[in-house]
Parts: structure tokens; sequence; C-alpha cells
């Protein structure tokens, strides 16, 4: 009998539904939690589900099956969510000038440890579930730690966190082969940035096969998503948004429930004419609009755009947090900045209505915002905010951006202080 790896002391279980316990054997399986047995069959792999519990712990696990019995301690039953993505999700606390390193014995984290180099050699890190003490949280995934240290600290319950994630890898290398092999998928990815050919486990849904699958379908209640960076070439950033669709859409299939996906926008960042941030941002702000039960943390302003790996994560784990506080707790609680949303001309110029606006305002006069005519020439242009709303006024307006750079230097945000998402508008 074996069980799958994520299965260690000190993990967290998910609260308030069906908790999945899987692994291999063969025969008849007994599993008791705080009391309460569950029966089931394995014949090779076997997944089974113990009984919905509430927020609370520790308790022991024992799984037996013949002659064979494991025990897991200092169990605790609280939310869990999956840190997923690339660099900026797998920073670690040690990296970050501005995560509070403060150990909470209900926050625990596990790092999958799976990991193949650019020729893919293959190593696995065997690390289980740790708690958050000052010494183990400086190895933890930064933004992922602070999100679940400030929701265990909010919400009053357990926190876990799995991390599974790794520096580079692109949104392909985390889908499903049947889905990536596809032709129509395969023109989706056009021109690919030199992290496919350098990482190997970009290739051949590496990822999806050999990080992913082995923690499915242990229960959880989110997934925070930082990830973009390595497909961002223009001919394959114009069609992000359909790659992160159908990424969203095949890990519900494998959880077979609607994960609500927490998506981090990429950070400002300066580097070549070739690579298309702008167009990534815009996507993930499309999947946030279109894909239900997803959510948008704009981009934040760290003063680090020459720094692709930004040192400060505190506001992005803050947005998220807001993010989980408000979609799934109900809180009134800001999580992203401003969104554009209707645009209409007038006789003088252009109006547009922002979402996610309260204390809609520019800091300072505005920058970053450029109006052009049919010919691509610039405008004059004066710009005054009412409410909710952006009047633009000049003469022959035929297309606005606001920050549609690789590096964005706008400055437009809502009360809560956070940046509004940048965008590209065309009449």
């Amino acid at each position: 009998m074996k069980l799958a790896a994520i299965f260690t002391d000190h993990m967290v279980l998910q609260r308030d539904c069906p908790i999945a316990l899987f692994g291999e054997g063969e025969g008849h399986g007994t599993a008791t939690l705080n009391g309460s047995k569950t029966q089931f069959e394995a014949n090779g792999k076997f997944l089974t589900y113990l009984p919905a519990m509430p927020a609370g712990g520790p308790y022991d696990l024992t799984v037996t099956m013949g002659d064979e019995s494991v025990t897991l301690t200092d169990i605790l039953v609280g939310d869990v969510y999956l840190a997923g993505g690339q660099s900026n999700m797998q920073f670690r606390v040690e990296e970050s000038t501005d995560i509070p390193r403060i150990g909470n014995q209900h926050v625990r984290v596990f790092t999958e440890g799976h990991f193949a180099d650019e020729n893919r050699n293959e190593t696995y890190n065997d690390t289980p579930w740790q708690v958050a003490t000052e010494e183990t949280l400086l190895s933890f995934t930064a933004i992922g730690y602070d999100v679940g240290r400030m929701l265990c600290e909010e919400l009053d319950v357990p926190v876990g966190i799995v991390s599974c994630n790794i520096g580079a890898s692109r949104v392909d290398a985390w889908t499903a082969p049947e889905i990536v092999n596809d032709p129509n998928y395969q023109q989706l990815l056009g021109a690919k940035h030199g992290d496919w050919h350098y990482y190997k486990f970009n290739q051949e849904s590496w990822c999806y096969i050999n990080k992913l699958l082995p923690i499915v379908p242990y229960t959880l209640c989110g997934v925070l998503w930082y990830q973009g960076e390595s497909n961002r070439l223009a001919e394959e950033a114009v069609h992000y948004h359909m790659l992160m669709t159908l990424l969203i859409e095949n890990w519900r299939e494998l959880w077979q429930k609607e994960l609500p996906f927490y998506i981090v926008q990429i950070a400002p960042h300066n580097d070549g004419e070739w690579n298309d941030w702008a167009h990534i941002r815009q996507a993930q702000e499309r999947v946030a609009r279109e894909v239900p039960a997803t959510y948008l943390c704009t981009l934040a302003h760290t003063g680090e755009a020459d720094n692709i790996h930004p040192t400060k994560k505190h506001q992005i784990a803050t947005e998220l947090k807001n993010a989980v506080l408000a979609n799934a707790f109900g809180y009134d609680v800001e999580y992203c900045g401003p969104i554009y949303g209707a645009v209409t001309a007038t006789a003088d110029g252009v109006t547009i209505a922002f979402s996610h606006a309260e204390g809609l305002h520019f800091d300072g006069a505005p920058a970053d915002l450029q109006v052009y005519d049919a010919a691509g020439d610039p405008l004059p242009y004066t710009a005054a905010i009412e409410g909710d709303t952006l009047h633009i006024t000049a003469a022959g307006v035929s297309r606005i951006t606001m920050g549609f750079c690789n590096s964005p230097t706008h400055n437009l945000y809502n009360e809560a202080g956070f940046l509004a998402s940048p965008f590209e508008v065309i009449l």
C-alpha cells in the first residue's frame, strides 16, 4: 500500500466537502479520520472519499490495507489552495523584500517535488507538508504563503498551500497532451519563446504529467495562478486567452468541480520589442471577463520594471487574498484595479466606464495615456474623471491606449490603491 506523496504528516485537508484519498494498493482498505471510518476497495490505484468535516484539528489519519497500516499525524482541516504557474509564483519568501516572515502553526505548505532541467534530467525532492515556522517558511512560495497567512488570520481557519509550479514553464506545459497535440491548439502557439527550447519540461505536457497529475484530485477550494511570461512572443500572446481558458477547463474536468481561478496579471518589465506583454495582460483580463469563477488581480507597480522577478510580492498577495474573501466568502472588499468596460463616442471625444472603480483617480497628471487619430498620429486631449467614468476630450479619436506596452507607467487607481488593468480601445 502506498498513499500519494501529498498525504503526509502536518497536511491540511479541505473542509466542508468530501475529502479525496488516493494512492496504490490491492484489496480491502479502511481509512479512519477523527473517529469516522471509510471502507474502500483497491485494485492497483485507488480513490475514495472521506466524509466532509468542518475546520478543526489536529487529527490523525490511519489507513489500513491487509496487514499494512500507516498513520499520519497533526492533520488540520481548513482551506486548501493550489499555487500554480511559473517563477513569480515559485519565488521564495527568502528572496522577497516585503513578505512578513511570521510563523503560524495553522499555515502549512506542500511543495510538489518533481523537476526536470533544460536537458530533462529528472529529480524528485520528496518534501512533506511543512508547518510555517520562521525557519521553514523562508523556502515557501512567497505569494502562496502570504495569501495563506492572511486568510488564516482573517477567517480563523487552517490554510494549506499546494505549491505546484516551476520557473519558465508555459501554459501548454500544464495542459493535457490530448489537448496540446490537437492541430487546432498547435496553431494557437505560433512562434515560441526561447523558454520552450531551453527548458525541456515545457515540451510534451511534462509539467501536467509529472507535477500536476500526482496531486489530482487532492481536494482544493481554489487555484492561485501567476503565469504568462513564457508565452509572451507576439504570435501566441494574442491567443493566450484561449490557451488559458483551455487549461482552466482541463483542470476543472480533472477535479470534477468548478475550481475558482484567481489570476495575477503579469508585472511591468522592460525587455525587447519582440515580446508582447500587453496582449498577455489583455488576455488575462479577457479570461476573467469570459470564464465563470475566474478573477483578475491587476498588475502592480513595484518600481522593479528591470527585474522580471519583482522582489515585492505583498501587494499581489493582498489582491489575491481579497479576491478570495470577496468571491468565496462575500466580503465587501476590493481585490483588483479598475477595468475598462463600456466605451461611448461623444460629440467632443470618448467616455470610458470602469468596473472596480470606487474612488477612481489619477495619481497626479494622467500618465501613459495616448490618444490617436485614424492615421495613427497622437492627438492632444484632456482627461477628466466623473464617478466611475473617464472622459477624454479630443477631436477625431480612433484609438486610445493606457499602459498598453511591455512596461506600463500609467497611474489610474481606485480607492483601494490598486492599479488599473492596461487597455487598448479601437473605435
